[in-house]
């Protein structure tokens, strides 16, 4: 691939690296960080490259595989939330038991959500984005976010209703 080839390409495959990274809770900055390394990486194997679709491929790819490796390194943080409750306050330990297999039970039906979905999910509900934030991320239509965001919600519904036996 030639320089003005790369240079065509460059600004669809940085978007689409920066939203791998946000899809992966990369912060704004981050997100620009790594695609700045994934950008890098491309100029160094854009010989190698043959056509847009791989380098975007491969961008995604590069980009995920930082954004993990940058989670690695953060100091790990405990994911029960009832930690800093004071201990008056606290749930009897039948109570925090249920607590804990419910959001086990929870997270195991988001986790089995296909990735598009699952990817949709958390920028909604946990970053709070709307669907027109989602769709830029992604490069999607702001309608099929909301379609895929229903099917997930849907999901989770049906398994909620299953297990509850309604």
């Amino acid at each position: 691939m030639e320089q003005t080839e790369f240079e065509q390409i460059a600004k669809s495959t940085r978007a689409k690296a920066v939203a791998t990274a946000l899809a992966l809770s990369m912060s704004k900055d981050e997100a620009e960080d790594i695609a700045q390394d994934v950008m890098l990486k491309l100029w160094t194997l854009r010989n190698d490259i043959s056509s847009k679709t791989d380098a975007e491929k491969l961008a995604v790819c590069i980009a995920r595989n930082k954004a993990i490796d940058v989670h690695r390194k953060r100091p790990q943080q405990p994911l029960d939330s009832h930690s800093n409750i004071a201990d008056s306050k606290a749930p009897a330990p039948d109570i925090c038991v249920e607590i804990k297999e419910d959001h086990n039970w929870l997270m195991k039906r988001v986790a089995e959500l296909p990735p598009k979905e699952y990817q949709i999910l958390k920028l909604r509900q946990v970053e709070h984005k709307s669907n027109e934030e989602i769709a830029k991320l992604l490069g999607m239509e702001k309608n099929s976010v909301a379609t895929l965001l229903s099917r997930a919600r849907m999901k989770i519904l049906k398994e909620f209703q299953k297990r509850a036996g309604i």
